[in-house]
């Protein structure tokens, strides 16, 4: 029996803990190439960006993991709070939780690189952005809305980078770049509610912790409705083809649904996780796929 490196198996756990970095960042300058080529781009070109996107962002979730321990600490007592993950419940030290999170910035950094010179520097102001979001002396999560809003410039720049590295920024990828910024601005709090206890002990001031659970969720519910109208105006106005508009408003009428109970739920943690994270994430990926078939001509 072949024995995996002690080294290897911690590094795949700590990337199953972080898997949303890929599931978001990644998928989204995937999703962007595909969208600015209306179809299959280079596989080569594919690669680099799917590298250089993982890279970035996985480097910058386990430095945050780094900084944030002691604030993760504080919220031990809950299975789905940050603490449960790797190097919070000690599975990984500390010296490789960074050197891990070295080797893909590294690799972040050399992917983009190979790509052309404007991908090398969104990918730098990303890694800048999120470095200073989880590091003191400045640590722009402690600051009211900052955890959303650079939530929400990295996925900006996920999904301009695409656009860089075809050097072609559609108008098509811009509006997947705007109707991310609306969705994550809206929903992104969603996930901030399980974290209440552990932001509050870092002095994060998210949205659940300043204006409460039910408004984050009614939040979320009235971004669902204004996503819907955007894909008729996109439609209309922007040259997507009817897929648009009839597979968007579908989408978004079910994430509304799915994301509705939530009101009647807000103290049960196991409940919160399932519904945003098993029903609504896979809801949010295939939204991005109604974008991207809404924009090739039939």
């Amino acid at each position: 029996m072949v024995m995996v490196p002690l080294a290897l198996r911690q590094f795949a756990i700590c990337v199953k803990s972080r898997k949303e970095a890929i599931m978001i960042y990644s998928w989204l300058s995937i999703i962007g190439l595909c969208i600015t080529f209306r179809g299959f781009p280079p596989p080569i070109l594919f690669l680099k960006l799917f590298f250089a996107m993982t890279g970035t962002a996985l480097g910058m979730y386990f430095w945050n993991d780094v900084c944030d321990f002691k604030q993760d600490m504080a919220s031990r007592e809950s299975e789905f709070a940050a603490s449960s993950r790797p190097f919070g419940k000690g599975l990984v030290s500390r010296r490789r939780m960074e050197i891990f999170s070295a080797l893909m910035v590294a690799l972040g950094l050399i992917s983009s690189f190979l790509i052309n010179l404007e991908v090398l520097l969104i990918q730098f102001a990303f890694l800048v952005l999120f470095f200073i979001y989880s590091a003191e002396p400045i640590r722009l999560k402690k600051i009211f809305l900052m955890k959303q809003v650079t939530v929400t410039i990295g996925g900006a720049i996920a999904c301009l980078s695409a656009g860089l590295a075809a050097g072609n920024i559609t108008v098509h990828l811009l509006y997947l770049t705007g109707l991310y910024v609306l969705l994550t601005l809206g929903i992104n709090p969603l996930g901030d509610i399980k974290d209440i206890d552990s932001d509050r002990a870092g002095g994060v001031k998210t949205i659940p912790i300043v204006w409460g659970p039910m408004f984050t969720i009614r939040l979320a519910l009235a971004t669902f409705t204004a996503a819907a109208v955007s894909t008729w105006i996109g439609f209309y106005s922007l040259g997507f083809n009817i897929a648009l508009p009839l597979l968007g408003t579908t989408v978004l009428a079910a994430l509304a649904y799915v994301m509705y109970p939530l009101m009647g739920h807000l103290d049960d943690n196991e409940y919160m996780v399932k519904v945003i994270y098993t029903r609504g994430l896979p809801l949010f990926f295939v939204l991005h796929l109604a974008v991207l078939v809404g924009s090739l001509s039939f």
